[in-house]
């Protein structure tokens, strides 16, 4: 999705957010060029795994890459060279790879059956054990092959990310951006694990920071605002941010403001991607509609749902959520009872205003560069948009 112009630039961010589309899917298709003549020099029946990462990466909104690429130009003056664009979008490329890997992983996890609109890639193998007849659980197959692939693109993502990173003071800077990210990401995933399960302590809001969590909040909405902290934020603006500013020399203090404002924009995100799962266009979102209720997901929505609903819809959520049975009609009523209780309504008023709060950071730091705020806003604006939801 194209970066909006900006008022009295067009030209400039039109052209730099189409240089990196460009860039970041050139490094792409090279790098499975020369792993399919790796992987076919260990074994032909190998190549099949590139070509399901070829189709995984295909489609992608190039988000992460995007918040690198700006949050890098947000620590200069003027337009970047060349050689800036590419080392970027390399950086974003590789950003890219450790999202494919983690999805790839997380659609497991979550027993997700879709992806992008396509089947998930354990999906897409079971499917294939089947039709070729091959022995064997072909539900087994594609969870094997999804973790076997997800490894190998986590592998490639680290690679990747060093080639030509430089020895300097910027590039270890970056490198530590880059290797924290993988790390958070990772145990972000256990914790969301772990909150599933019911294993997350009544003090989930402790490392999200003073002021983070309202007084009032239930802990089961503190645990899944922690789940928020360090699963989502980190990989998809966070680290992408901060990757791009180091890379580009940023100072602490701008890395500070960044890391504010990505804080904000992440958390509004994710709360944003949780009632697009209830609300949002299945056409446009590419996975089922209803599908958090039905995999039983602890998030934000979920805990004001229950904190809100009477004895009649405590009832009908223990019937429903998290009951891969659950008929149809109760998954439907669990939508209503979310819209009923005012759940709806009241977190897409807390995606609006972490995304108000994003911009007026923004909006006030004036010691950043013009291109990379005003693409940073632009993005912002797209990860956060809440037209379409309740107000």
């Amino acid at each position: 999705m194209p970066v909006d112009a900006a008022p009295g630039s067009p030209t400039d961010l039109q052209e730099l957010d189409r240089r990196l589309v460009q860039e970041v899917t050139s490094v792409h298709r090279r790098l499975i060029a020369e792993r399919r003549v790796e992987l076919g020099r260990i074994a032909p029946e190998a190549l099949t795994l590139m070509d399901s990462l070829e189709r995984y990466l295909d489609g992608g909104k190039l988000l992460r890459p995007r918040f690198c690429f700006f949050g890098g130009l947000a620590a200069q003056d003027g337009a970047p060279d060349d050689a800036q664009i590419s080392a970027l979008a390399r950086c974003g490329a590789a950003i890219e790879l450790v999202q494919a890997a983690a999805l790839m992983h997380d659609d497991v996890i979550d027993h997700s059956p879709t992806r992008r609109g396509r089947p998930a890639l354990h999906v897409e193998q079971a499917t294939d054990h089947r039709e070729r007849g091959m022995s064997g659980s072909s539900d087994d197959f594609g969870v094997a092959v999804a973790i076997v692939l997800g490894d190998l693109t986590l592998s490639w993502a680290e690679q990747l990310f060093s080639e030509g990173l430089g020895e300097g003071a910027a590039a270890r800077r970056s490198r530590a951006e880059f290797d924290a990210l993988r790390t958070e990401v990772m145990c972000g995933q256990y914790l969301d694990i772990l909150h599933q399960a019911g294993g997350l302590g009544p003090d989930g809001a402790r490392s999200l920071g003073e002021g983070a969590v309202e007084s009032g909040t239930t802990p089961e909405e503190a645990a899944a605002l922690q789940v928020i902290r360090w699963k989502t934020v980190p990989y998809t603006v966070l680290r992408p941010v901060r990757i791009g500013a180091a890379l580009m020399g940023a100072d602490d203090a701008a890395l500070d403001l960044l890391s504010r404002w990505a804080i904000e924009v992440g958390t509004a995100f994710q709360l944003r991607d949780d009632l697009l799962s209830v609300v949002g266009d299945e056409d446009h979102t590419g996975k089922p509609t209803g599908g958090d209720i039905i995999e039983g997901k602890r998030t934000v929505l979920l805990a004001r749902t229950v904190a809100e609903a009477d004895e009649t819809g405590i009832a009908l959520l223990q019937r429903t959520v998290g009951v891969p049975s659950a008929n149809l009609a109760d998954v439907h009523a669990v939508h209503e009872l979310m819209v009923s209780t005012g759940a709806v309504a009241s977190v897409s008023r807390d995606v609006a205003a972490r995304a108000q709060a994003a911009q007026d950071l923004l909006a006030g730091a004036t010691e950043l560069g013009e291109l990379g705020r005003a693409g940073l806003s632009a993005l912002a604006g797209q990860a956060t948009d809440t037209a379409s939801l309740p107000a």
